[in-house]
Parts: C-alpha cells; sequence; structure tokens
C-alpha cells in the first residue's frame, strides 16, 4: 500500500477503510464464486466455504445467501460478533488483577460509546474506521442456527475471540438442529499455536495443518 507523506505510517488508506465491512466482503466473495462457476474445469457437485476469525464472519453470510453452498466451515469464529470480546477481555484482566476493576468499568464503558457512535450516522460520516466495528460485530449465532448445511466449527480453548464457541452447541440442541460439527483444540490459540505456560503463543508450535486436514477430510464424508 502506498502512503503519501502527511499519512501517518499506520493509518490505512481511506477507500480501504469505507469499503472494509462485512456486507462488502461478502458482494466480493460472491463475484469470485460466480466467476469460478462458470469456469469449465471447476467442479460444481461441491461448493465448499470456510473462513477464519473475520472470515468466519463472511463465509457465514454466504452460506446463509448462497443456496449453492453444500459446506461451511468456521475457525477461530466469535459467534456474538467481535466487539464482546474487549469487554470479555477487560474483565477477565481485572480478575487477573492486571488492571483495576475501577479501570475495567472505564475501559467497558468506552466501548459501550464507541459502539453508539459506530451507530451514528454523523458520526459514521467523519470516523469510516467505526463502520468495521457496527458491521463485523453483528452476531454470528442467529445466522448460525438459520442455516441448514452441514456446518463445522474448530476453535482452540485459549482464544478469547472464539471462547463462547463451548456455548454453541447448547444452541443447536434447543432448536432441536443436527448440522454442526466442532471441534475443540486444547490449549491452542487464536491463529492454532500451542500456548505457553505465560499464555503467550508458541509459533514453532502450530497445527494449522492438522486442523485443516481434518476439516478437509469432514467435507468427504
Amino acid at each position: 500500500m502506498l502512503y503519501s507523506k502527511c499519512r501517518k505510517p499506520d493509518e490505512f488508506d481511506k477507500e480501504y477503510v469505507k469499503a472494509d465491512f462485512l456486507e462488502n466482503y461478502e458482494y466480493r466473495a460472491e463475484k469470485v464464486l460466480n466467476f469460478l462457476r462458470r469456469q469449465k474445469w471447476v467442479d460444481n457437485s461441491k461448493l465448499v466455504v470456510a473462513g477464519h476469525s473475520q472470515g468466519s464472519k463472511v463465509a457465514t453470510l454466504i452460506a446463509l445467501n448462497n443456496k449453492k453452498v453444500t459446506h461451511l466451515g468456521l475457525f477461530g469464529a466469535n459467534p456474538f460478533g467481535r466487539i464482546d470480546q474487549n469487554i470479555r477481555n477487560y474483565r477477565k484482566e481485572a480478575e487477573r488483577k492486571e488492571i483495576t476493576w475501577e479501570k475495567a468499568n472505564e475501559y467497558i464503558e468506552n466501548t459501550y460509546q464507541m459502539y453508539r457512535e459506530a451507530y451514528n450516522k454523523e458520526t459514521l460520516k467523519e470516523n469510516p474506521n467505526l463502520l468495521a466495528w457496527k458491521s463485523f460485530s453483528r452476531p454470528l449465532l442467529n445466522d448460525w442456527l438459520q442455516i441448514k448445511i452441514p456446518t463445522y466449527l474448530a476453535y482452540g480453548t485459549n482464544d478469547i475471540a472464539s471462547d463462547l464457541c463451548d456455548l454453541v452447541p447448547l444452541f443447536y440442541i434447543q432448536n432441536a438442529k443436527d448440522n454442526l460439527t466442532y471441534k475443540r483444540y486444547l490449549n491452542l490459540e487464536h491463529n492454532f499455536f500451542e500456548v505457553n505456560d505465560n499464555g503467550r503463543a508458541n509459533y514453532e508450535k502450530e497445527h494449522w495443518k492438522e486442523v485443516m486436514n481434518e476439516f478437509i477430510n469432514w467435507t468427504k464424508k
């Protein structure tokens, strides 16, 4: 990405920021799928859509709206959106005494205010960065419960983004749905690296290949 002299090194291009929202990613993905569907070398008998982290939200919308999708894979997903994990993280930091409960309370209230601003049209015009927070904080759980195709959910137990995935099977049971397969990877973090005793990822011990191979084998059943 090219930056002008007046732009901060860590600042994204304004056009990128304006396009950084969930529905736009779904739209672009559908364009790719439509192109591929017309190619002679593509086997259209099965359409597997999978996404990791933010990509799981895009994959969810595609599976929800595209009737040609036959299998859905979700990795490191947050069933309740995105912004909730910030609040949960502040609580955990206070529980571990890394910050005071007063400070956690302040941070949580600031998070509420930021989210309110994300729903204010005038504020969005001034700060388009909030658009992604508004868009990607959409809870996925209700969408998942509407999806009827086989769904695969994989996540690490040391991942704050997806630790509420432990609750997802309860909702499937309540709604008499049996199309969910879930895989809980013990002592792995968001990107499926093992976690050391200090809670940090050990980048020499990764499990992505294992995770993906198990998913691929599932799609062949």
